[in-house]
């Protein structure tokens, strides 16, 4: 595998992942609308408070999945070019900054996690605990 076919098949890991992100996303706010669609009309019961909540919280669950997949797409193909150099083969500058920045070595092939970085558990938590006001702290029951 040339370094050319290890960043054709990232950058079409990462247009894929980005679709599904994109869907997730769209998810995530129609899970939003729901919550505010239900509260809205006054009468929200606890039914529809959980259902409602599933739906957030699952498609909170996809949207993590999605950052992870991308984390794992970069990683895989800084490991990719980690082993394409430990074999003998150069690698352009930029190929060598990419298996720098990301700390890969040809021993360690890179794994799914479910925990991001900090900054993605910071934007799905704050997501999840908005959502979840809007479902279940509101005045709906109050006349």
């Amino acid at each position: 595998m040339t370094e050319n076919e290890i960043f054709q098949i990232m950058f079409a890991g990462l247009q894929t992942q980005g679709l599904f992100l994109i869907g997730f996303a769209f998810l995530t706010w129609f899970a939003g609308r729901c919550a505010v669609v239900a509260n809205e009309s006054g009468n929200a019961n606890i039914v529809s408070k959980i259902v409602t909540s599933a739906f957030a919280l699952s498609s909170l669950w996809y949207l993590n999945m999605q950052f992870s997949y991308v984390s794992l797409v970069l990683n895989n193909a800084a490991h990719n070019l980690a082993v394409l150099k430990d074999s003998g083969t150069e690698v352009s500058g930029f190929g060598q900054n990419f298996i720098e920045t990301y700390n890969a070595s040809s021993s360690q092939v890179p794994t799914i996690s479910l925990i991001n970085e900090p900054i993605a558990i910071i934007l799905v938590v704050s997501i999840a605990l908005i959502l979840l006001s809007a479902i279940w702290m509101s005045d709906s029951n109050k006349e």
